[in-house]
């Protein structure tokens, strides 16, 4: 509806009609397109022709081209219903096409309902900004800078979807200009083009130059369609008109585009739904109070969060995800176990007792569940990017709480409780670097109980985690392939071998056993007059001290509560 009114707008108003012997009050703009001439004898011409009447000049009856304007603009004075439901209907198949595609078959970001919005809000303001190009402005329509928005949906979203909203905003645009077809072409393969320049997605600068390349192709795609139709084309003619020149608008339009991308892309990233690599870095600084509020008040969740940054953010790399985006989310997912984080086994010490040892499982349930609500909760506080805030609202996704759920029926389920009580609030894992987090939640914590720490266990835990959670149908909505789940457990594997290597022990650990040893003390010497001390050296790799660490006993299932008797039944 508002775009209806953005186009039929000036058209509604009597005071911005043209009249003979008067300034125009606005542009007044004539579609590229063919006229018959006839005359003085029997002779009939026939030629392709653009017509433009700046604002301020005053309309003379005897110009043929004034003539030309004036006969066009009346006849779009006062539009009838059926023009404006006409226009409503073009708008409206148009949205409703891209809302298709963002929620069936685009990238998992675009099915969020924020960057749908914010997309379609930017095209909005784009259309906005074209209409007041035409009817203020003495520039040609060329330079309407629309190849902005592809490169921004480029670089926050991915191409396949900064093409289908460049064909789509390209439809809406040249709709103004009654769907003029050298504009429409020049729009369409300025914006692919830009998309597909704008190569390396890290390096934001590079939009300049996509921005003025892509300008460059529209401008040799102009010459060629208006050779196409006009059989001829004069290069030198058509930059005589200056500002006015189409040919010159071509190339301006993409450099305006390339300037515009850059100088307003961290504000189109927070409307596309993105976060900025800059705001990212910052985030991943250790000294940020949110991060060092963590490491203080739930000190053992900080470091399973630390571990989970390193895993997640191999495995997103892996399969081409937001691989920074997945660290941060690491970093943050868990900032909700500072309300109560002796509620949670990692933050409590050898031999303490824990809280739910005295507690009815719904009532400990209540106390994990809350974890996910409150960390979102301060996250927003914060000022925190909404999609690190999804990490924390979603790394659980609906899971129920098994362990508890299982210890209620095994006390007979005094209370009557459904097992929709002992599930979590949150929602299932919209993006593929929410559901790696997903994943590597509990593979991470599963990884500190095998084993042996071999490959081929931590395969196979590894396949049982992600076959869990397809089953529940967690990763339905998240837009996860076979083939990334295949890479991602071949990734995470690789990974956790990795982390768990073995070391070669120390003399003094070879000399006094493994239980209770501590190093010897260092031996002071005088030599000069300075002291100095020799510390322990490391073992050289021989047949009889090449041998790897004891490991040290399994630790219980740090995801949230004491092991259960029943392994099946341990809390996600």
């Amino acid at each position: 509806m508002l775009l209806t009114l953005v186009h039929i707008g000036d058209t509604m108003i009597p005071q911005l009609g043209p009249h003979f012997g008067q300034p125009v009050p606005i542009t007044i703009r004539v579609p590229y397109a063919s006229f018959i001439e006839k005359g003085q004898t029997a002779s009939i011409g026939y030629e392709h022709t653009r017509v433009m009447v700046t604002r301020g000049t005053v309309l003379d009856d005897s110009n043929d081209a004034h003539r030309v304007a004036y006969a066009f603009e009346t006849t779009l004075r006062e539009p009838s219903r059926g023009r404006v439901l006409a226009i409503f209907v073009v708008y409206l198949i148009l949205f409703l096409l891209c809302a298709t595609y963002l929620r069936r078959f685009g990238p998992s970001r675009t099915r969020l309902l924020r960057t749908q919005l914010g997309l379609f809000a930017t095209m909005s303001v784009f259309v906005i900004i074209a209409k007041l190009i035409l009817i203020f402005t003495p520039i040609s329509e060329f330079w309407i800078p629309l190849a902005a928005v592809p490169l921004w949906c480029t670089f926050a979203l991915e191409r396949r979807t900064a093409f289908l909203i460049n064909v789509m905003l390209a439809f809406m645009t040249a709709s103004l200009l009654m769907f003029d077809l050298p504009l429409l072409t020049v729009l369409i393969t300025r914006g692919i083009a830009a998309s597909l320049l704008f190569i390396h997605r890290k390096h934001p600068r590079e939009m300049l130059f996509a921005g003025a390349a892509a300008g460059v192709v529209a401008a040799v795609v102009y010459t060629a369609v208006l050779t196409v139709f006009e059989g001829r084309f004069d290069p030198s003619r058509d930059l005589d008109l200056g500002l006015a020149s189409p040919l010159a608008g071509c190339v301006a339009g993409g450099v305006l585009a390339g300037l515009i991308a850059q100088i307003f892309r961290q504000l189109a990233e927070r409307a596309l739904g993105s976060v900025s690599r800059d705001r990212l870095i910052q985030l991943t600084d250790l000294e940020e109070p949110l991060l060092q509020k963590m490491a203080k008040e739930a000190p053992g969740s900080w470091e399973h969060a630390r571990a989970m940054a390193n895993l997640a953010e191999a495995a997103s790399s892996a399969i081409g995800a937001d691989a920074l985006l997945t660290r941060v989310g690491a970093y943050y997912h868990d900032l909700g176990k500072t309300i109560q984080p002796k509620y949670f086994v990692e933050n409590l010490l050898p031999g303490e007792r824990s809280p739910h040892d005295e507690l009815d499982p719904d009532v400990s349930a209540d106390a994990i569940m809350a974890h996910v609500v409150q960390g979102a909760k301060i996250l927003r506080e914060g000022r925190v990017p909404e999609p690190v805030v999804e990490f924390a609202y979603t790394h659980h996704g609906t899971q129920v709480i098994e362990y508890f759920w299982h210890k209620c029926k095994e006390r007979g389920n005094p209370k009557k409780l459904a097992e929709d009580f002992f599930r979590y609030p949150g929602m299932k894992p919209q993006t593929k670097e929410t559901a790696i987090l997903m994943l590597v939640d509990s593979i991470e914590a599963a990884s500190r109980t095998i084993q042996p720490p071999d490959r081929g266990k931590f395969e196979e835990m590894i396949q049982r985690v992600i076959f869990t959670k397809l089953k529940s149908g967690q990763l339905d909505e998240c837009g996860l392939t076979l083939e990334d789940m295949r890479i991602l457990a071949l990734k995470m594997s690789d990974t956790l071998v990795n982390m768990f290597h073995g070391r070669i022990k120390y003399p003094w650990q070879e000399k006094g056993g493994d239980k209770g040893s501590k190093p010897p003390a260092p031996k002071a010497t005088e030599k000069s007059g300075e002291k100095s001390t020799k510390s322990a050296e490391p073992a050289t790799e021989t047949k009889t001290e090449a041998r790897e660490e004891k490991k040290s006993e399994p630790k219980s299932d740090p995801t949230e509560v004491k092991p259960p008797r029943n392994p099946q039944s341990k809390p996600n």
